[in-house]
């Protein structure tokens, strides 16, 4: 058995479904996308270039003596049965399946790989990478015109892991696919504009991006864009609803040993999250990202009276934004 195979069998026993070797090249692709948004936004000011930063374009950087890029997929397309029959019919926010169970899926996954290969006398590390570019050089799908990963069988739910070694793999000999054709339809579904134009991502204006918990600090989030943030607590998935690519893939049954949790908040397993469950979570102690959010979420919602006792309370909240889009939120529903 090859050591690729060896790697390959070990990670699908730890849940890992995709397997693919690419080289420890750079990521040319990324990094004109990072050099185009330093240019139109000056990211560098914003704390999302965390997440978007030119040293991740180049394996070495992590690792100097990288040679191989190991990138694998975990499945996270979900069978939810509260989905189906909701008991609770009026406003309630919603929560992707992304940040319910991605995190919790992988967790340790990388890790667990790297220490393989360290096992085995290799130097191997678990590290950001952009991993959409790393998967699709790897052979395990290719982009569509949101930016996203469509994979055979998986479509777009797939959540990716990449590990860089200095172990010597065969890569992936793959060229890029236009697998979309004429079709727009996540262009055309996506709330915010983001997807400005095919293959072209603004994050500054993307649900998931302004989400994530490691961008609370990104700055006040104007008005004309929290009224088509819409319901979204965490995460968005309409441009990968919208994609017919997506349409044959079947949803798995939901792994329950999972605890799926948000700032040390349980996430109920729903799609969608009725209003008196999301009050009485504002009404114990979160963070500052998931009270500015819920008030986003709740000052979108049509009948949401009810929720008015609790959103003055954040008037009084310690973080300046929490009290700006609750009173942003107080006045959009007394104006209805």
């Amino acid at each position: 058995m090859t050591l690729a195979a060896e790697i390959e069998s070990f990670a699908r026993s730890r849940g890992a479904e995709l397997f693919g070797v690419t080289s420890a090249e750079p990521f040319e692709t990324y990094l004109g996308m990072v050099s185009e948004l330093e240019s139109s936004h000056g990211l560098r000011k914003f704390p999302i270039s965390k997440q978007i930063d030119r040293a991740r374009g180049d394996p070495k950087n992590l690792l100097p003596s990288a040679e191989s890029v190991i990138v694998l997929g975990v499945p996270y397309k979900l069978e939810i049965s509260t989905d189906d029959s909701p008991s609770y019919q009026g406003p309630h926010v919603n929560i992707s399946r992304y940040w319910r169970h991605r995190s919790a899926v992988i967790a340790g996954l990388g890790d667990s790989i790297a220490e393989f290969l360290r096992a085995k006398g290799f130097e191997a590390k678990h590290g950001q990478h952009p991993l959409k570019a790393a998967a699709a050089r790897a052979g395990l799908g290719h982009l569509g015109k949101n930016t996203i990963l469509y994979t055979r069988g998986f479509g777009s739910w797939i959540a990716l892991v990449a590990v860089v070694t200095n172990a010597r793999l065969e890569p992936a000999e793959v060229s890029p696919k236009d697998i979309c054709g004429k079709c727009q339809r996540c262009i055309e579904a996506c709330p915010t504009g983001a997807i400005y134009e095919p293959y072209k991502q603004d994050p500054l204006r993307c649900r998931t991006t302004i989400f994530h918990p490691k961008n609370q600090d990104m700055g006040e989030i104007a008005d004309s864009l929290r009224e088509k943030m819409g319901h979204w607590l965490i995460g968005c998935e309409i441009c990968q609803d919208a994609c017919p690519r997506n349409r044959k893939v079947k949803p798995r049954e939901v792994n329950t040993a999972f605890d799926v949790k948000l700032y040390d908040i349980p996430l109920p397993d729903k799609a969608k999250l009725p209003l008196p469950q999301l009050l009485q979570m504002l009404d114990g102690e979160v963070s500052n990202y998931f009270q500015r959010y819920a008030a986003i979420c709740i000052g979108n919602m049509a009948g949401a009276e009810e929720a008015l006792p609790e959103l003055n309370k954040l008037l009084s909240a310690e973080d300046p934004l929490v009290q700006k889009y609750a009173r942003w939120a107080i006045d959009r529903i007394e104006g209805r």
